[in-house]
């Protein structure tokens, strides 16, 4: 069975081993919109960023108003706030209170998992591919891999993951998934971590959650609400277009929460601007559903280019990128879109091989894309 408690002095070892080796934290740009929208088209000699899987067109005017309105107000600590937004998420999720967790995005979340979970020593399933970030996390604090490839369909294969799982003490699956984009959805999904959650802590990263349209798509809370051994991990760098100001939060039942709050070493763990901005576009739905809608348009937009171009792509993808293994080579590619024509995309390898992923952009963006692509050929 999970045990929730490690002994003192591992945790201590833990925590000392974390912090002396992890960033908790990066760094990023965020640029306010003049309008609802975000500028489709960027500013003279600026780079095309298509390479972190942000929300290409900004914040909406509801949320710069309670950015702008709450700055007056940095002096204070946002205790009250960080509250308000707990129970509205709680109350949306149909959870308690003490089953969520804010924190400076999805990374500081993984890293209290780490430490609460005493990673070091232990044992932890993942896909191959996956989020290499939390791989990153667990090979820091000392904990093995057990890596587990994707199915021919490039989906989490969760067969194979439970073949596997004796012996580990962590399951870590991302849905969808990054960089494949896939999803793991239906009754599959929650028979699988009901079984394993009866050996084991389980933890789902829904980044990409909420930009989901496939009909499959399941959320993992509702093995929350059932008290299972799962942590739900989410953020609002994604589809809410909060990257730069990095909130995420978790999902668990209290005793689990309170494990994790045990490590979070900032009493307040999320800024003002922060906490109300995420407030304000978590009630946006407008923002969602054109944002959800725009980003699928650019996938539909994307994939029979690279096709027609004879690049190897992963299709399926729920989330907000493509993965694809460039004709040619694809660090070539990836070189030719920065230096010929200022465009950003992101370099992967799996399976021994090269791999490109790109994030979906405006739709002045993704013209100037297609035309690049289409002039290196």
């Amino acid at each position: 069975m999970v045990k929730l408690n490690l002994p003192i002095m591992q945790k201590a070892m833990n925590r000392r081993q974390w912090l002396a080796t992890t960033a908790l934290s990066t760094t990023a740009l965020a640029a306010w919109p003049k309008r609802t929208w975000a500028a489709d088209k960027p500013a003279s000699g600026k780079v095309i960023k298509l390479d972190q899987n942000e929300n290409p067109y900004g914040i909406s005017k509801q949320v710069e108003q309670a950015i702008v309105s709450a700055a007056s107000q940095s002096n204070r600590y946002p205790m009250r706030e960080l509250g308000a937004l707990r129970d509205l998420i709680a109350a949306r999720e149909q959870v308690a209170k003490e089953c969520v967790l804010l924190g400076g995005g999805c990374t500081e979340v993984f890293s209290l998992v780490g430490l609460a979970y005493g990673t070091a020593g232990k044992q932890v399933l993942v896909a191959e591919p996956t989020y290499s970030g939390f791989n990153a996390y667990v090979e820091r604090l000392g904990g093995k891999l057990i890596r587990v490839p994707v199915d021919d369909r490039w989906q989490t294969d969760l067969d194979a993951m439970a073949a596997r799982a004796a012996g580990t003490d962590l399951v870590y699956l991302c849905n969808p998934n990054n960089p494949t984009g896939t999803i793991t959805g239906g009754e599959k999904l929650k028979q699988f971590c009901t079984a394993q959650a009866r050996e084991r802590m389980v933890l789902v990263d829904e980044a990409y959650f909420e930009l989901v349209e496939d009909s499959r798509r399941v959320s993992t809370v509702e093995l929350v609400r059932q008290n299972a051994n799962v942590i739900v991990v989410r953020t609002f760098s994604k589809i809410f277009g909060l990257a730069g100001l990095r909130v995420g939060y978790a999902i668990a039942k209290p005793e689990i929460i309170a494990e994790l709050r045990r490590w979070q070493t900032n009493f307040c763990a999320v800024n003002r601007l922060g906490i109300v901005a995420a407030h304000a576009a978590y009630l946006d739905t407008e923002h969602i559903v054109r944002t959800r809608q725009r980003i699928a348009a650019a996938r539909t937009q994307l994939y029979p280019v690279l096709e027609k171009l004879g690049h190897k792509v992963i299709r399926d993808s729920q989330a907000n990128f493509i993965a694809f293994e460039a004709k040619g080579g694809s660090p070539q590619l990836i070189e030719r879109l920065q230096k010929d024509h200022q465009i950003a995309v992101r370099p992967f390898e799996f399976f021994d091989r090269k791999w490109v992923r790109i994030s979906m952009g405006t739709d002045d963006e993704m013209a100037a894309l297609i035309t690049a692509l289409e002039a290196i050929g």
